[in-house]
């Protein structure tokens, strides 16, 4: 069995970020300098399991809001 991946201190950020992230919030960094940081920023919360990979259709606002919640629950199971 493969032990889980450690989740790196910017990840948790990112992820805490996202928890509390208000439309208009300027992206955090490392992700505000991606080439598409909402691109980046989805890829990391699919890879960390807050969120499921989105439908090819997604909107950006809807994946944001689904986020959101997720990133609580997750925080919620892994506390620091």
């Amino acid at each position: 069995m493969d032990a889980p991946r450690r989740v790196l201190l910017s990840e948790r950020l990112l992820v805490e970020w996202v928890a509390q992230a208000k439309v208009g919030d300027p992206f955090p960094e490392p992700w505000s300098n991606a080439r598409n940081p909402s691109e980046s920023i989805i890829r990391t919360l699919v890879q960390l399991g807050v969120i499921a990979h989105p439908a090819p259709d997604a909107s950006i606002a809807s994946i944001a809001h689904d986020a959101s919640p997720a990133a609580r629950a997750w925080l919620r199971e892994h506390p620091a």
